[in-house]
């Protein structure tokens, strides 16, 4: 597996349809994931969805800068900030789930979702799989990404999945890479 930066992904990498799996941990995560974000809205002008599974909704909001993003570029799909019990203003970028959030409840809100945006939406990206690893069994997991990956790819969606574990040898890990398009491993963070 090849380490990028955020920066030197290629663009093919980033194309409709196309789905990748991008292994990062630490400071590097946190710069990449806002940067990515950042290219896809900002510098391409797409717009998609985020499943948010480790921030809350004030937490992303400041983690992203999410004010800086073009307007409706990001919606967030959150599934943590109601069991915070965080103080939770009412977004058109934020739809809260339940908790504990079923993975059906993820599909359904993405689904309507995309039909909501009438064809608006472009990509999908996925925060952490380590938060769902420790929540959901590999069984949950495989039939969730397998259905995922093939509405995602029907609908020409760009996939980016972060997994925050420092080796690829979970078993979800090693199942998720034989069915996207690409593995990457992320490198120093980017910056300017």
């Amino acid at each position: 597996m090849v380490k990028h930066k955020v920066k030197t992904i290629a663009d093919n990498i980033l194309r409709p349809g196309s789905q990748a799996l991008a292994l990062v941990t630490g400071e590097t995560y946190l710069k990449s994931f806002a940067e990515i974000i950042e290219r896809l809205t900002k510098k391409q002008g797409r717009r998609g969805l985020l499943i948010s599974t480790q921030w809350s909704a004030n937490a992303l909001t400041r983690r992203v800068a999410m004010s800086k993003l073009p307007r409706n570029s990001l919606k967030v799909i959150d599934t943590i900030s109601l069991s915070l019990g965080s103080k939770i203003t009412p977004s058109e970028d934020f739809v809260f789930l339940s908790t504990p959030v079923s993975l059906e409840a993820i599909l359904m809100e993405i689904e309507r979702t995309i039909r909501a945006g009438g064809g608006d939406y472009n990509f999908l990206i996925i925060d952490s799989l380590t938060h769902l690893k420790r929540y959901y069994t590999m069984g949950q997991l495989s039939e969730f990404f397998h259905f995922l990956l093939n509405r995602m790819l029907e609908e020409e969606f760009t996939v980016l999945i972060f997994d925050q574990d420092e080796e690829e040898t979970s078993r979800v890990f090693t199942e998720l890479s034989g069915m996207i398009d690409h593995t990457l491993s992320l490198s120093g963070g980017g910056g300017k």
